[in-house]
């Protein structure tokens, strides 16, 4: 009973000593009073502020995807596969490139051998139709030899062969008009209808003795005199027989040759031509033997392979020259025209056409062929590569979420079928994680989409991960059908997490650095504006009016409005807790600030 009473009187007179300690410090004395009111204060300072909210929620990972078993694209054909052996298991996280399963294929070289075949039947088709269409190529030439002989014309359009206007003969060389077997309106009895002659250069027959043979040689220079004319004239050694053949008479051996040279005018062939050599640009030695005039080197005759018969008549509707008439290469020179003519030309072009139109079949199919064999190697070719790839790797980072088969299970794949009758097991992406949670009305005016997130996970202390926030939103819930504020962040993975880790997510709403700082007790708000008191050097004070900036649980970055050093007020005396002291010297009731 004593010890109780004793213990009451201890628990009272703390009771009484504490509340005359308070009484003491609230109340100021005499001296105190004169001083006037005391006020807790502190100084505008410079330092850094960062502002930020501190959230928490779960780690969700983003659906990665199936790794499945490998295809051909385009390819219809099973591939059947069996599984051997897992690499991983649930919930387990993988690296890209490591393996996840190996797989064995029961059919993939019968496959392959198939189009292998299919290849070579290919090509069987395409020497068969290539061999086709040399045989028309063959065919298509001969007849175009045969009527550019009987055209005397140089086919390179099979549409530009003359058919319905009868056949148009041209001059094949420059030069003049010295025979012309036709008239208009005659019947074509001759294959030869005209010759042109160009007789600007001749062409002269000479022979050297033995002797001579040695001064003489092709490319030589010579001099050469014309029966009945003055003078010598240059021409040029073409030919020349090394073969020493007899001469007319039998009496001697000799070298023929020919000279050519340009006409001095009017010269003709049969003409008696001295030839002499040349020696230092001048006439040399005379040649024994002389020589002629054989022929003018433009000469050719206009022909026709078609002539007039009883059954089929050919007649020249128009002649388009007269004999001494000079030329050009391609003037017309006759026109020939004949119901058998007509008909001959349209049943050659209609052969040619017809053969070229089995070429043009040919080659299509030639083509197709080839495309069909160049889709099929490239089959062959990933066919084959099925083979490296029987031992499926990751294509990214990732965890299992579930497996589908078990080693010993079997299935068919083709390029058709949907991922998941070809799916191996499914996975979570670790690389790209997000969490998705609830902030406060007081919060969300900090967060922005963008914004970045540092995050901590409890399970991994000391480890930081990069977030940003993906989408802010609101929408009416619980109960009362308040509004509620959610936030989605994404967060790029690491190593060791997990989907369902809690985390500690700070978002960064900004920094500003050597920026003035007040406490933000300090700062109070009168028609609608940021305002603080400034204490004095006299103990007195005076409202200011802030602009502020940045603002946190603790400090207001001032953008405008006071300057370092000043002091502005935190309390007064009123506020002071009993463990509080003042200061009666400075006046302030943090001393030391």
């Amino acid at each position: 009973m004593l010890k109780k009473i004793i213990t009451f009187a201890i628990i009272l007179a703390v009771f009484f000593g504490a509340g005359y300690y308070t009484a003491k410090l609230l109340i100021p004395d005499e001296s105190d009073s004169q001083m006037g009111p005391v006020y807790a204060s502190k100084e505008v300072t410079k330092g850094d502020i960062k502002v930020g909210v501190d959230i928490t929620g779960q780690l969700q990972a983003n659906y990665g995807g199936t790794i499945s078993v490998p295809t051909v694209e385009g390819f219809s054909t099973p591939i059947k596969y069996k599984i051997e052996e897992y690499f991983v298991k649930e919930n387990d996280s993988f690296k890209a490139g490591d393996p996840i399963v190996r797989l064995s294929s029961t059919n993939l070289s019968e496959v392959i051998q198939t189009e292998v075949e299919k290849v070579d039947d290919a090509r069987e088709e395409i020497a068969t139709h290539t061999k086709k269409i040399n045989e028309y190529k063959e065919e298509i030439a001969i007849i175009i030899s045969d009527l550019e002989d009987k055209l005397s014309i140089d086919i390179t359009n099979i549409n530009s062969i003359p058919t319905e206007n009868g056949l148009l003969i041209t001059a094949p060389i420059d030069g003049r008009i010295t025979a012309l077997s036709v008239k208009e309106g005659d019947k074509v009895t001759s294959n030869n209808l005209a010759t042109i002659v160009n007789d600007a250069k001749l062409k002269i027959k000479f022979s050297t003795t033995v002797a001579e043979y040695s001064d003489v040689s092709v490319g030589d220079k010579v001099f050469l005199t014309f029966n009945g004319f003055e003078g010598y004239y240059e021409g040029e050694i073409v030919e020349l027989n090394a073969n020493k053949v007899p001469d007319a008479s039998n009496t001697t051996f000799i070298h023929n040759g020919v000279i050519e040279a340009v006409n001095p005018g009017l010269v003709k062939p049969g003409i008696v031509v001295g030839v002499n050599t040349e020696v230092n640009g001048k006439a040399g030695k005379t040649l024994r033997n002389s020589g002629s005039v054989d022929s003018y080197l433009g000469q050719s005759n206009v022909n026709t392979n078609y002539t007039s018969t009883d059954s089929s008549p050919y007649f020249a509707n128009e002649v388009f020259v007269s004999k001494n008439q000079f030329v050009k290469a391609g003037d017309p020179i006759v026109r020939i025209a004949g119901k058998g003519l007509t008909d001959d030309i349209n049943e050659k072009v209609s052969r040619i056409k017809t053969k070229q139109e089995y070429i043009d079949t040919e080659t299509k199919s030639v083509n197709s062929k080839n495309k069909d064999i160049a889709k099929i190697q490239e089959r062959i070719a990933k066919l084959n590569s099925l083979r490296d790839q029987l031992t499926v790797v990751a294509e990214k980072d990732g965890i299992v979420s579930w497996m589908r088969y078990e080693p010993g299970d079997t299935l068919e794949a083709t390029a058709g079928a949907d991922r998941w009758s070809l799916s191996l097991c499914e996975v979570y992406n670790a690389n790209e994680m997000n969490i998705n949670t609830k902030v406060s009305d007081l919060d969300v005016i900090y967060i922005k989409e963008g914004s970045t997130v540092d995050v901590t996970v409890d399970a991994l202390p000391g480890k930081h991960f990069e977030g940003t926030v993906d989408r802010l939103y609101q929408y009416q819930g619980g109960q009362n059908g308040a509004i509620q504020y959610s936030v989605n962040i994404s967060v790029i993975g690491g190593e060791g997490l997990r989907p369902g880790m809690n985390t500690n997510c700070f978002v960064d709403a900004g920094e500003s650095k050597d920026t003035l700082l007040i406490p933000i007790e300090a700062v109070f708000e009168e028609d609608y504006k940021q305002k603080v008191e400034v204490l004095k050097d006299d103990n007195t004070t005076e409202v200011a009016e802030i602009e502020i900036g940045l603002m946190n649980d603790r400090y207001v970055e001032v953008l405008s409005g006071l300057e370092e050093g000043q002091k502005v007020v935190t309390g007064s005396i009123q506020d002071l807790l009993p463990s509080e002291e003042s200061d009666s010297k400075s006046g302030s009731l943090f001393p030391n600030n």
